[in-house]
């Protein structure tokens, strides 16, 4: 009986974990910004982790690799150590950069189409007013 009840809970635990992978839509492509077409985020998603290069024109303002299980991984960001920090919230990729005491918290959600991806970035260290920008495949 006890081992019937172990085999139980382990099922459920691999199947939060099969779901919660699949509500991670895959981000991956270049993202060119709706309104300002010279700035681009180039998004690689692999299992555990996210290659990301955001890019002005020809200009790379930042890239790097980092891990998705809300860890800091240190990087440059127009030549400046940053520290960035990503994680899924159900369909949500969730970026909270940190830039000496600045903290702004990014959340990455794609439209149900998956031509869309919507950016709300939010300042956490100071007052400051929420940004929404789109970006289109």
């Amino acid at each position: 009986m006890k081992a019937l009840f172990y085999i139980l809970i382990c099922g459920a635990i691999a199947g939060m974990a099969s779901a919660q992978t699949a509500s991670q839509p895959s981000l991956s492509g270049t993202w060119v910004l709706q309104k300002d077409s010279s700035v681009k985020l180039v998004v690689e998603q692999m299992p555990e982790k996210i290659h990301v290069k955001e890019m002005k024109g020809d200009q790379v303002r930042t890239e790097f690799t980092c891990n998705v299980d809300g860890k800091d991984c240190a990087i440059k960001e127009d030549g400046h150590s940053a520290k960035v920090a990503l994680w899924f919230n159900g369909p949500k990729l969730v970026e909270l950069v940190t830039r000496g005491t600045e903290v702004t918290r990014r959340r990455f959600t794609m439209t149900n189409d998956g031509k869309s991806l919507e950016v709300e970035s939010s300042p956490m260290s100071e007052q400051g007013k929420t940004e929404i920008v789109a970006y289109s495949r």
